[in-house]
């Protein structure tokens, strides 16, 4: 008999972010917490422990941050500061930062620089993983060196050594969740699965492990596919990263359809495999050099014509562009995006300046409503 609602467990793993965790902590199983998609979770699991993906949530009161952390850090990353700085992910043994970002960047020094004015703040140690997205040979053979590097903390925390085997298992592992979610992406296109649950499902990837969830996954694409298109206007979110399905959510009840997104917790994360039968750390140097989501990579127009090639397999009619009001990079992107989206007579709406705590849903909806009200006969 089929689940009247396939996508339970999905959303129950989304809400319960630290359950799968607990668990492994529980029996014995290290933890390493992690932020964003450029974090190598394959090295974590080669190790041993179990990978959890850190988020926000917007309706935490953050006074740390407000009191220790610049004024421009975007509100996501303001609540996952005060998160690890008050105790939140404790249950981890390591917490890895990626420098996929400035602001990931400068989080990263700030809690260093936190565990040294506030010892009284008890927070596991912190490591950066020193990735950079340029296309460079000497940019790949340093990714691989800090990977290394990494393999080497990471075997220490286990307490034994990473080995080829292990590190292929943990590769193939990984890919079959980013594969389960490609599918998935593949009925969000075809309006059988909505953008607001194809983010949890996204989101849930990170917090449940990759094992849990490409069964989860799996199961819920076997009765899903079944289902009758819905209609509505076809819209891309592009911008911020969303680590909730309120804006989402806010779209489709207006009756248009999130068919795809590109921003660094959209389908950008899954859309490439790490390569399997080689040496593994190799394959994961390129990996995270050329496939990890970012919000600075190099070049931008390779970029831009990976956002237009999204817009057209998804038979786009709009895009929201969506602006964090701490952002300093989308404003010089914005325009060149616009002027390839007006090329293709697709209508586009810029919410510039969105709050990550308090953000303004009637001008949401009236600009999502006139962006509707735009689309092409």
């Amino acid at each position: 008999m089929n689940n009247p609602d396939p996508f339970a467990p999905v959303r129950a793993a989304y809400a319960d972010r630290s359950g799968a965790a607990g668990q492994a902590r529980a029996a014995g199983q290290p933890v390493v917490a992690y932020l964003g998609n450029a974090t190598p979770v394959e090295l974590i699991i080669a190790a041993g422990a179990f990978p959890l993906l850190m988020a926000g949530d917007p309706l935490d009161d953050t006074p740390l941050a407000e009191q220790y952390l610049d004024d421009d850090f975007d509100g996501d990353l303001r609540s996952v500061y005060q998160r690890i700085v008050s105790g939140h992910y404790n249950l981890a043994d390591l917490i890895v930062i990626p420098r996929s970002s400035n602001n990931y960047l400068y989080l990263y020094y700030f809690l260093r620089e936190t565990r040294r004015m506030l010892p009284g703040q008890k927070f596991p140690e912190v490591v950066l993983f020193d990735v950079l997205h340029t296309p460079f040979l000497s940019t790949g053979q340093y990714v691989y060196k800090r990977l290394l590097a990494l393999k080497a903390r990471l075997e220490k925390l286990g307490g034994k050594a990473i080995d080829d085997a292990a590190l292929r298992a943990a590769i193939v592992t990984v890919n079959r969740s980013r594969a389960a979610l490609q599918d998935l992406n593949a009925l969000r296109r075809e309006a059988r699965v909505t953008g607001a649950d194809l983010l949890r499902a996204t989101g849930a990837a990170g917090f449940a492990g990759p094992a849990a969830a490409a069964a989860m996954l799996r199961a819920a694409h076997a009765q899903l596919a079944s289902l009758a298109p819905r209609g509505g206007m076809r819209l891309m979110v592009k911008g911020a990263p969303h680590d909730n399905a309120a804006f989402y959510e806010l779209v489709e009840e207006l009756g248009a359809l999130v068919v795809a997104d590109d921003h660094v917790s959209g389908e950008r994360s899954f859309e490439h495999l790490v390569e399997e039968g080689v040496e593994p750390i190799a394959a994961l140097a390129q990996h995270y050099q050329l496939h990890a989501p970012g919000i600075r990579s190099f070049p931008q127009l390779t970029q831009d014509r990976r956002f237009i090639e999204i817009v057209e397999q998804a038979q786009v009619e709009g895009v929201a562009f969506f602006h964090d009001e701490f952002d300093d990079t989308m404003g010089w992107d914005y325009p060149e995006q616009k002027r390839l989206l007006d090329e293709r007579g697709i209508p586009s709406v810029f919410l510039q300046q969105q709050s990550y705590r308090t953000p303004d849903r009637a001008a949401q909806e009236a600009a999502i409503r006139a962006l509707m009200e735009r689309k092409t006969p």
